[in-house]
């Protein structure tokens, strides 16, 4: 879930899960929720998030994050955590095109208790296709992306729907969320394989492929000035059918409900 073109139009998004194109307002006006990026753009700043130690995990990690985010006109979006968009097609409120983003891998030194035994797997890129609509203040996207750089070695498809409003120089942003995956992805971060068995604390156990989560976003951007926004955001998952009955997710230490967020301060440069 793109976050780009949602904070373009005054709204806010992570994501998965957080973009950041702050809309530029004089310091008496509310955010331009119509307002379309001319040229290029770049948002720049810091922050700090909070996510699951590990994919089915209790506990949670927070950690400091880099802001980086711009674009070009309407056809390019570019995010350090949505990745990066061309709107190859656009017409009728309806954009549609190429996808690049960046998924985070599994370090079992993220849970020795719960991870010791089990493979380990780098941070990876994923590549597919991306479809959006948008009218008003309304905004939905879907898209399909396939791990290209064979860590986890599987297949995501995430959609939202989302509703903006505006309350003077703040913007909300809410909807539900959801994401369906190949058997390969589940494998990978629920799955206990024969060999991962014999030298974890778990039984084998194959993850099927399917609905891994349904969920829903609160967002929030604050335009404090031209250039500064504040963004914070929390997101809320329950998985769902093999990732909820994993074993990874049944411990004492795993948890079928998965809380995200983020806060960060950006600074529009262009």
């Amino acid at each position: 879930m793109t976050l780009s073109s949602i904070w373009r139009r005054g709204l806010a998004l992570p994501g998965l899960l957080a973009a950041f194109i702050a809309a530029p307002a004089l310091a008496q006006e509310p955010p331009d929720v119509g307002r379309k990026r001319q040229g290029f753009e770049l948002n720049l700043g810091a922050g700090a998030t909070f996510w699951p130690a590990y994919p089915g995990s209790a506990v949670t990690r927070v950690r400091p994050f880099p802001f980086i985010n711009g674009g070009y006109g309407e056809w390019l979006d570019v995010d350090v955590l949505d990745g990066l968009r061309l709107s190859a097609l656009r017409g009728h409120g309806v954009s549609f095109g190429p996808i690049l983003r960046f998924r985070e891998g599994r370090d079992s030194d993220a849970s020795r208790r719960n991870l010791t035994g089990l493979r380990s797997f780098a941070d990876t890129v994923e590549a597919g296709l991306f479809l959006a609509y948008e009218s008003g203040p309304f905004y939905a996207d879907a898209s399909f992306t396939q791990d290209v750089a064979h860590n986890h070695r599987g297949a995501a498809l995430d959609a939202r729907a989302l509703l903006s409003v505006p309350v003077g120089r703040v913007a909300f942003s809410i909807g539900p969320e959801l994401r369906v995956v190949t058997q390969r992805f589940a494998q990978s971060f629920y799955g206990v394989g024969e060999a991962e068995a014999a030298t974890s604390r778990y039984q084998p156990y194959r993850a099927g492929g399917g609905l891994e989560r349904i969920g829903g976003l609160l967002a929030v951007q604050w335009q404090v000035t031209e250039r500064w926004s504040l963004f914070g955001y929390a997101e809320y998952g329950r998985l769902q059918g093999a990732a909820a009955d994993s074993p990874i997710v049944r411990t004492t230490d795993g948890s079928a409900d998965q809380v995200l967020g983020g806060l960060f301060l950006s600074y529009r440069f262009y």
